[in-house]
């Protein structure tokens, strides 16, 4: 990956990037502890959230909040190009916290995607007027400024929208991604979850590696592990908080937690 300009703050992190010739296999499913603003510039791309698979066409921006698994399809694509905003809630504690909502009321990988005709402004020449202001005001400064008139258009969007929404039947994989969702806490087996999706466990495991780029099991270690940094936050105990995310046996969750991020589940303990 290319990065062609970028700029950061404690609270968040803008980049503009170009890969040539991009093959899919660069690009894994990953999930964040934060906030994620995707803009396509240029490519035959498609992404994946929660098992949802939106067409992208070049000014569509994509919106994915904490702990919202997604992942890039490359379609044949000689460049990809694009800008991505990965932020904390707390940039935003200036403004409403309604310029949220498009994040946080709808379900995971339900409206994330909107187009330049429902905006009626250009997410990229947001984008690229940020960066030619970076050396007249603090990369903070400049990024509220630009990007809060853009949130705003999202917002009115999602508003304009949302009663409008038909409920439409899920595919199998977004059942079985909707049933780990709802069930974190519970003990989850490959077995059980093959059997509320009326499939065999080989079945479910390779339908669900097709649209989310990664195993059942991987996928419910990195929800439970995102879900436990959230409750850390929230002032629990590590031992509380990895009981109420599922984890049974604390010492091997302590043993993956610290293989898996490196550090100690404890860290944050006073």
């Amino acid at each position: 990956m290319a990065t062609i300009e970028r700029c950061d703050s404690e609270l968040f992190s803008l980049s503009h990037s170009l890969d040539t010739n991009p093959v899919d296999e660069w690009f894994r499913y990953h999930i964040h502890d934060g906030y994620e603003l995707f803009c396509l510039v240029k490519g035959k791309v498609g992404y994946v959230v929660e098992g949802h698979i939106y067409k992208l066409r070049p000014g569509a921006i994509l919106l994915m909040r904490s702990s919202e698994s997604h992942k890039l399809i490359v379609n044949e694509s000689d460049e990809y190009e694009r800008y991505v905003l990965n932020f904390r809630p707390e940039l935003f504690a200036p403004f409403s916290r309604t310029l949220l909502n498009p994040f946080t009321e709808r379900g995971l990988g339900e409206r994330n995607m909107y187009l330049p005709s429902e905006l009626g402004v250009s997410a990229i020449s947001v984008f690229e007027k940020i960066f030619s202001e970076l050396d007249v005001i603090s990369p903070r400064d400049v990024v509220l400024a630009n990007i809060s008139s853009l949130f705003s258009s999202i917002l009115k969007a999602f508003s304009d929208t949302s009663s409008n929404i038909n409920a439409k039947s899920k595919s199998v994989p977004e059942e079985i991604i909707s049933y780990i969702n709802e069930h974190l806490s519970e003990e989850l087996s490959l077995d059980k979850i093959s059997s509320v999706a009326h499939l065999s466990p080989s079945q479910t495991n390779r339908i669900f590696k097709e649209i989310a780029g990664t195993s059942v099991y991987d996928y419910i270690l990195s929800k439970r592990l995102i879900l436990f940094q959230e409750k850390r936050a929230l002032g629990k105990s590590a031992l509380e908080a990895s009981s109420e995310c599922g984890f049974r046996d604390y010492s091997s969750f302590y043993r993956l937690y610290k293989k898996r991020m490196g550090v100690s589940p404890t860290r944050s303990e006073k």
